[in-house]
């Protein structure tokens, strides 16, 4: 209350013996004294200082530059606002473009079977294969089993085992490829099928 008071005072006396000026200015400098002047004051240059008319009335505010760090904080913040609307319009972009291709969610269920049916295929024949090849492995350990049993095995008969054990390793790697695609399509297919709900219902809105 006495600060307003001492304001109100420096305010009036301004407004009495300083009308020919025109306006004055007034500020706090670090140490938290009021200085005025009818020009602007060089110790409050880092400081807000307020620019009065000869009536007392406030025009401005004149605010200190920004400090080097706090320009880089501007810009930064002002970058991340434009990566944000850039994001937010290839969203809507996209959005559009999704209802385009889709009439309806049967047409993304479509397209799914579309997209993975050669694959689904593939995986069907190559647990056939792995199978097979699974077969093959425990009929030659086998008679690894039952060579050995007699004496010595023979070095093309532990090639031969060699060789189906890495086709059986083969198989599986590949068998494991093609489903993670598959898994790959569907999760795919599935953000399509949320989005497409998600846009459908905000348009109807």
């Amino acid at each position: 209350m006495r600060g307003a008071v001492k304001t109100l005072v420096i305010l009036s006396l301004f407004c009495s013996v300083g009308t020919y000026a025109g306006v004055f200015y007034m500020c706090k400098d670090a140490s938290g004294r009021t200085l005025t002047s009818d020009r602007p004051i060089p110790e409050c240059a880092d400081r807000t200082m307020r620019e009065y008319g000869n009536n007392g009335v406030l025009k401005r505010e004149i605010t200190p530059p920004l400090t080097a760090e706090q320009k880089r904080a501007k810009d930064a913040e002002q970058l991340q606002r434009q990566a944000q609307q850039a994001a937010l319009e290839e969203q809507r972009r996209t959005d559009r473009a999704l209802l385009a291709r889709y009439r309806s969610e049967d047409d993304i269920v479509t397209a799914r079977k579309r997209a993975s049916a050669t694959l689904i295929e593939q995986i069907a024949q190559q647990k056939d294969e792995l199978a097979a090849a699974d077969k093959e492995w425990q009929a030659r350990r086998t008679a690894v089993d039952a060579q050995r049993e007699k004496g010595e095995v023979p070095a093309a008969m532990q090639a031969k085992l060699a060789q189906a054990l890495e086709d059986v390793r083969t198989r599986r790697t590949t068998l494991r490829d093609s489903e993670a695609h598959l898994a790959q399509i569907n999760a795919k297919y599935d953000a399509v099928l949320q989005r497409y709900r998600d846009v459908a219902t905000a348009s109807a809105q």
